[in-house]
């Protein structure tokens, strides 16, 4: 259809006259042909299938980058238009370069001031300066693979820093698998930075926005854009940032342009997307130009995937025996199978020569029940599980902190004083710089029992490795829990082959030689296709890599454009598709200390007429906030006021009666 009376012979001759003239714009877009083909002629080494399936893929995120800049300067001049206000501008070129010789600087000055007096600080200390040595290396894909304990926080931020110096880099990206590891990390790297103007700490989205084709929702308006130095994410936001479908999400994948990504603990991704991680990591190597570092203890073998990473060998701390020494803090034990409730007894016989006690569950209801049956004895006792808000289990870390501390200063094991125990799910197994004298992990993938030992011993408080004790939950019902249940396999098929030939392994079951076989068993226990990310869609079965390359099951006979464009993807429908976990999750702010005060302004303010308020009420409830899977919110909506709605709908706040203080 024409439209009429809209005056565009007028706008255009308004836009050559006072943004750009016809010759200016015809030299750009022949510059941009240019670049595109220069893309295009980067991608054709990546593809490795034979059908060129995976070229579809790449030119499908080449598109996205293409939409993303586009969003991004559309949005940005919108609303420094509708709020009267100018983004902050940060270095370029030059005075970059010198931002970041600023900041490496001053990190350099607080790195020399930590004390190196044991062999394990000396040794974080050698894997510290091996890792700013390697950082004069041109980008790619690189390994960090030290043990749990080595520091790597330190060492990834000295090495992000320095080779963004010398390369020049556009941001850093560092990148979480859980709130609580993001929470202590972000600690810890504003410190060391020392200027919180540098540092955009993105995670928890407490807005629900909806978006039309005629309006520009105001809220998305405000979204992080990922315009600052140095950014600290979550892995959720990263694989958001590279295939939702939304376009705050689309938006910001433009900012992997000359990056350094730091993704920690690698190993999380989920197995259902690897298909996706790897061929997207490829692509911003290779034409994104960013320089991708993978964290990692327990390094899965992405080389070994159906759609394998390139390029992503090479170890920026190669295995020294020596320095390696130093870690060798605890020795993993198979403790053979127990009901749970059979549990709390082998507990405390384990508690009887030790003055601590970690537990890791895999369900949050399994490490409630545990906590209700073990809080009763005559020692201290916590719970920790991600069905507590950040700022709460903040809270209980210190107690435990505290607790901790106060066992530490006593004269002698098995002194007169409160024993502590502990029981929590994953959230306590990485980044969060605790020591337990003795670990229980209900049985998993290797990966995380690795993790779980890596909070037991921690700085050799004993001289001799301490037990972490592998247990089988026997009446364990892993059923929703996919990933963890294929993993726990895999690891009782090592645990066997291990018992049948541990000197294969080096008598030592986080041995290169047994994650490498874990990982292997685990991959090839997964179903053809099933690294692709399966959903469901028009009644059958297909995957979002098929949908994001050449969209076989759609883009075929029946379809009346098939074959009539270049580009036959289902991006639309991949990106609605798109979770990273498996069901959909709705974050609420919920009644936990300052969470009440917040609760109440949000009740008190009009959303319309100031933004800005909410806004700043939003980045202050990003600690108060607990993410609810469907069946739960479900649940929930049947009681009566249980949810509570805010500003239109748009937030949604849990009543008082339904958080506990003790679980959440």
């Amino acid at each position: 259809l024409e439209q009429t009376d809209i005056d565009y012979e007028e706008s255009l001759a308004n836009y050559l006259a006072q943004c750009a003239p016809l010759e200016e714009l015809d030299a750009l877009f022949t510059q941009a042909v240019t670049e595109v083909g220069r893309c295009m002629e980067k991608l054709q080494p990546l593809v490795q299938d034979e059908y060129g399936v995976e070229g579809d893929f790449y030119l499908g995120l080449l598109m996205r980058l293409l939409l993303s800049a586009v969003i991004e300067g559309d949005r940005r001049d919108t609303a420094e238009f509708m709020n009267h206000m100018t983004y902050p501008a940060f270095p370029d070129g030059e005075a970059r370069a010198a931002m970041w010789d600023t900041v490496l600087a001053r990190v350099e000055r607080k790195l020399g001031e930590l004390s190196c007096d044991t062999d394990i600080a000396r040794a974080r200390r050698r894997i510290s300066e091996q890792c700013r040595t390697f950082a004069a290396q041109p980008g790619g894909v690189y390994r960090l693979n030290v043990p749990t304990g080595a520091g790597k926080t330190l060492s990834s931020l000295r090495y992000a820093l320095t080779h963004a110096k010398i390369w020049n880099k556009s941001r850093i990206i560092f990148t979480s698998p859980l709130l609580s590891i993001l929470e202590q990390n972000a600690q810890i790297i504003r410190k060391y930075v020392g200027d919180d103007r540098l540092v955009l700490e993105h995670h928890s989205n407490v807005m629900h926005t909806n978006e039309t084709a005629e309006r520009l929702d105001e809220l998305e308006l405000l979204a992080e854009n990922w315009n600052c130095p140095i950014i600290l994410t979550t892995l959720v936001q990263l694989l958001n940032t590279l295939f939702s479908g939304k376009t705050t999400c689309i938006r910001r994948f433009q900012a992997l342009c000359g990056s350094v990504i730091v993704i920690d603990e690698v190993q999380t991704v989920p197995n259902s997307l690897l298909t996706l991680f790897d061929l997207a990591i490829n692509f911003a190597a290779t034409v994104c130009g960013a320089t991708v570092i993978l964290c990692s203890a327990t390094q899965p073998c992405l080389e070994a995937a159906a759609h394998p990473l390139q390029n992503a060998d090479r170890q920026i701390v190669p295995y020294d025996a020596a320095l390696w020494s130093a870690f060798r803090r605890t020795q993993i034990i198979d403790s053979g199978s127990r009901r749970l409730d059979e549990i709390p007894e082998f507990a405390l016989r384990v508690l009887e020569d030790a003055d601590s006690l970690l537990i890791v569950c895999n369900r949050k209801d399994e490490a409630e029940r545990l906590y209700r049956t073990l809080r009763a004895g005559p020692y201290r006792c916590f719970h920790l599980s991600a069905a507590m808000c950040i700022a709460h289990r903040r809270q209980t870390l210190q107690m435990l902190q505290n607790a901790l501390g106060a066992i530490d200063k006593q004269d002698a094991p098995g002194a007169d004083h409160e024993k502590v125990i502990c029981v929590s799910t994953q959230v306590i197994e990485a980044g969060v710089d605790i020591s337990f004298a003795r670990v229980i992990r209900l049985a998993a993938g290797m990966d995380s029992i690795v993790q779980a030992a890596g909070r037991c011993n921690r700085n050799g408080e004993c001289q001799t490795p301490a037990p972490v004790h592998i247990v089988q939950c026997a009446d364990e019902n892993l059923g929703r829990l996919r990933e963890i249940q294929a993993a726990k396999a895999a690891s009782l098929q090592l645990l066997e082959a291990f018992r049948q030939q541990p000197e294969q392994y080096g008598n030592d079951l986080t041995s290169d030689a047994a994650i490498r076989y874990y990982y292997h068993r685990l991959y090839a226990a997964m179903a053809k296709g099933y690294q692709d990310d399966t959903v469901s869609l028009s009644g059958k079965s297909v995957t979002l890599y098929s949908l994001l390359s050449d969209n076989r099951d759609f883009a075929d006979a029946d379809c009346p454009a098939s074959g009539q464009y270049l580009l036959q993807q289902a991006f639309r429908i991949a990106g609605a598709k798109f979770e990273v976990f498996d069901g959909e999750t709705t974050d609420v702010i919920v009644p936990y200390g300052e969470g009440r005060q917040i609760i109440l302004e949000l009740g008190q303010i009009d959303p319309q007429r100031d933004l800005a308020k909410l806004y700043a009420l939003l980045e202050r409830a990003k600690a108060y906030t607990v993410s609810l899977y469907s069946w739960q919110r479900s649940k929930l909506e049947k009681e009566a006021r249980a949810l509570i709605p805010k500003c239109g709908g748009s937030i949604l706040v849990l009543q008082e009666g339904y958080y506990d203080e003790n679980t959440g």
